[in-house]
């Protein structure tokens, strides 16, 4: 019997679509709850449990998280199969960064500032998403979808990953990491939704942002870190770009006394464009874990598994 300890958050009209799946013994429970003694009991978990408690284990063999993000389970023992939940956050998040983009691009955000004083003005010329040429940095699922939606939109796409091995029909040209200047002084948008890795850390600090085109739109929903705040801080004091929205920090969460919360033009929400704040991606985490569950019990390849020495 495989037992599983079910730490994410789930209503109680969910449950039967795992206690059903034969050779399982379900235990759920939250996070909080959780004793040492159910952990070294447990075969597999579902759920992002810190580290610490992962270690006192004497048997697990696979740790499914809810989030799309590993990188901090990337000392888990090579024993221990680790999947995330790549493919569930596309949809929502990417949704998220549109409406940053059009937010600033169509000045709304400074006409709900106009609006506080009861004046009818216009602010002038806006850009439109047909005349912007856009950078998505980081080309898995959530990048992908953003590409793929203001292609739709009209704009003219770039993308950034790790490797080029193909260009999607949606994207113009592709660039790695180390082209990606080529590009950057180009694009009315440039959208971040990196992984956190030794290679994305700082990736943008103040000579990586000053090369991009000033007035841009900058937004960043992956890692906080992939951002030298400090830079970014500097460079906008000179009124480098037009937004900067911010759904990820460098420390997170942003301490108050922070000057990037009253910097102009700066927009931040507290990392809330993924979690379960969608339904849609509730249940694809869900569809997730159960596919794979079924497929551990039957003894085939689980989907989304993490290269542990990389951190996705």
């Amino acid at each position: 019997m495989i037992k599983v300890l079910f730490v994410t958050p789930i209503p109680a009209e969910y449950r039967s679509r795992f206690t059903e799946i034969a050779g399982t013994e379900i235990e759920f429970v939250q996070a909080s709850d959780v004793t040492d003694a159910q952990l070294m009991d447990a075969d597999v978990v579902m759920g992002n449990l810190p580290m610490d408690r992962l270690a006192v284990c004497d048997h697990l063999q696979w740790v499914q998280l809810n989030s799309a993000g590993a990188n901090t389970y990337k000392d888990l023992a090579p024993s221990i199969q680790l999947t995330n939940a790549s493919g569930a956050y596309g949809p929502a998040i990417s949704e998220h960064m549109i409406g940053c983009v059009l937010m600033v691009m169509k000045n709304l955000a400074n006409y709900m500032e106009v609006q506080k004083n009861h004046d009818f003005t216009n602010l002038g010329s806006v850009n439109t998403l047909g005349m912007s040429k856009v950078l998505a940095v980081g080309m898995g699922d959530i990048g992908s979808s953003f590409a793929k939606k203001m292609h739709a939109l009209g704009a003219e796409v770039y993308g950034v990953r790790r490797s080029v091995h193909d260009t999607p029909d949606y994207v113009k040209q592709m660039y790695t990491m180390d082209t990606m200047d080529e590009i950057l002084g180009e694009c009315d948008v440039v959208a971040l939704s990196l992984p956190e890795t030794e290679e994305t850390v700082h990736l943008f600090d103040y000579e990586r942002l000053s090369k991009i085109k000033k007035g841009a739109i900058l937004v960043n929903v992956g890692r906080g870190t992939a951002i030298v705040t400090d830079d970014l801080v500097r460079l906008q004091k000179e009124d480098h770009f037009s937004g900067i929205c911010l759904d990820v920090t460098d420390p997170e969460p942003l301490p108050r006394n922070h000057p990037l919360w009253n910097m102009k033009h700066v927009y931040l929400t507290p990392h809330i464009s993924g979690r379960f704040n969608a339904a849609v991606t509730f249940d694809r985490v869900l569809d997730i874990f159960e596919n794979n569950l079924r497929a551990f019990t039957e003894g085939r390849p689980l989907q989304n598994i993490v290269d542990k020495s990389i951190g996705y």
